[in-house]
Formats: C-alpha cells, sequence, structure tokens
C-alpha cells in the first residue's frame, strides 16, 4: 500500500508534505459533485440505519466524490484521500466502475475500507519519510503534535496512530471516551477505553472496557493549560490478565478524546 500510495505522489508531483486534499483530487482527475449523499443512499435502498455510516461516496464511472453535508474539514480531508484510494488501487477500481461499494460483500466492503484508510495515512504522511520527519523529535506526544501542526496538517487522532504504528520505539497509544453525561448535563469524570494502537514491537495486551476513575487526574488532563496541552503522569492498567500496574505515561485532550502515550512495560509481555 505504501508503494501505491508514494506513486501516487510521486506521479502527481507531490515531493513535501502537507498534501492539499483538493489538489490531490484534481491530480486524479476527479472532482467534488454538488449532490446530497443522503439522497443518493435513498435512492441506492440503503438501510436509514447505515447511512451515517458512510461519509463519501466515489462514483467510478461519472468520476465524480460525493461529501456528507456538515462533514467537518479534517474528516473531509481524510475523505478525499479515502475516495481516491479507491480510485487508484487498480483491483478496487476494475471492480467499482462496474458495482458501488455498498452493493458488493461486506467482506469486500470491509477489506476495501481498510486498504483505503491505510493509503489514505501513506498519502497524507508521505510514506516512508515519516520516519526521518518523527526522528527529529524525542519520542513522545510534542514531536507528534508537532508534526501535527507544523508539518503534515493533519489531526491530531489520526498522526498520532500514525506515529505509534510506525515506531520502531516499543509503544502503545490509548484511545479514551468521556463517559460522564448526567441529565443532558456534561461531567467529565470516568474516561474508557475505546481502542488502543500498538507499535509493531510492542508486545502483550490490554484487557478490553478498563475505566479510569481517577477523576482528579481525568480533571488535570481535561483541564490542561501548559503550552503544549500534555500530562505527564502515572497511569495504573490491567494488562495480560495480571494485577494491575503502574506505568509513566503522558496524556492530550484534543476536545474530543484523550489520547494516553506509554512505552513497554516489562509487566506487559506475550501470553
Amino acid at each position: 500500500m505504501r508503494i501505491q500510495a508514494e506513486q501516487f505522489l510521486c506521479m502527481h508531483g507531490f515531493a513535501a508534505p502537507p498534501l492539499d486534499p483538493e489538489q490531490a483530487i484534481a491530480a486524479q482527475k476527479l472532482r467534488v459533485a454538488q449532490l446530497s449523499l443522503d439522497d443518493l443512499l435513498i435512492k441506492a435502498n440503503l438501510p436509514p440505519e447505515d447511512h451515517l455510516k458512510i461519509q463519501a461516496m466515489l462514483d467510478a464511472r461519472k468520476r465524480h466524490i460525493v461529501f456528507r453535508l456538515g462533514l467537518g474539514q479534517q474528516k473531509r480531508n481524510w475523505g478525499s484521500l479515502h475516495e481516491i484510494a479507491h480510485d487508484v488501487l487498480p483491483w478496487q477500481r476494475q471492480l467499482l466502475y462496474y458495482c458501488p461499494l455498498i452493493f458488493m460483500p461486506e467482506h469486500i466492503q470491509q477489506q476495501f475500507e481498510i486498504e483505503a484508510d491505510i493509503f489514505a495515512a501513506e498519502a497524507f504522511f508521505f510514506g516512508e519519510s515519516f520516519k526521518k520527519y518523527a526522528s527529529e523529535g524525542n519520542f513522545g506526544l510534542a514531536t507528534a503534535i508537532d508534526l501535527a501542526n507544523r508539518l503534515y496538517e493533519t489531526s491530531f487522532h489520526a498522526t498520532f496512530a500514525h506515529y505509534v504504528e510506525q515506531s520502531d520505539v516499543p509503544c502503545c497509544l490509548i484511545i479514551w471516551r468521556i463517559d460522564s453525561r448526567q441529565d443532558d448535563a456534561w461531567y467529565p469524570g470516568d474516561l474508557s477505553i475505546v481502542y488502543y494502537v500498538r507499535s509493531r514491537t510492542f508486545c502483550g495486551h490490554l484487557e478490553p472496557r478498563q475505566v479510569l476513575r481517577d477523576k482528579e487526574l481525568v480533571d488535570t488532563i481535561l483541564n490542561n493549560t501548559t503550552s503544549n496541552g500534555i500530562v505527564k503522569h502515572d497511569l495504573y492498567l490491567n494488562a495480560n490478565n495480571k494485577e494491575p500496574i503502574v506505568i509513566p505515561a503522558e496524556s492530550f485532550y484534543n476536545g474530543y478524546n484523550v489520547f494516553t502515550l506509554f512505552q513497554q512495560h516489562d509487566l506487559i509481555h506475550k501470553t
């Protein structure tokens, strides 16, 4: 997938980040159609409960992309490269010319969507060169934040995940959801694990459905006023079905989710 993304960048003269999604769409000879995505999904007889799962759609024959109205800029940027991937990857393009993705068997849909996301990441972060830029800073969220803001102009979520996935340092990134909500009022309190991302060199696993109930720590993370928004702290985790362990970690809140990064711990290992 990286080779496909790097060939796309090279073919169209995208030599260095940031990658402009609108220029990428034009380079692939696609255009954005000002149509209603919901209307198209209704005409396709897609069940209403499935509509919100789709943020954008490629029409390979008509050479256009349709986005959901009101889609945030970062999601639209990612969606642009995701839909471009469907047109760039030859095995996808050939099938999609004759059959829209929403009509394909579910296992093919899932595979194509995974491939498109990987392509989007490799294109946005310019393939192999990402490691070079990432290595210029000290390992940690501060470097990932700098890459997102200064170099790639990508979301923190996407940049943090890619930073960990491509890291040679054994590390793990936890993405937390803020749970507390009472009577339509928001009371920041507990954090629940949504999922986690591991580097290739990280061994072990975290137990699912863990909740962070340290109110003082959560308040500090959500209301942090430091210049880079990073809070360094100890993290209590259940890993590999063992007793809770304490790990040095650092966390960042982007206004939607909390991200916690920590390195390999001796008590987290393969079972």
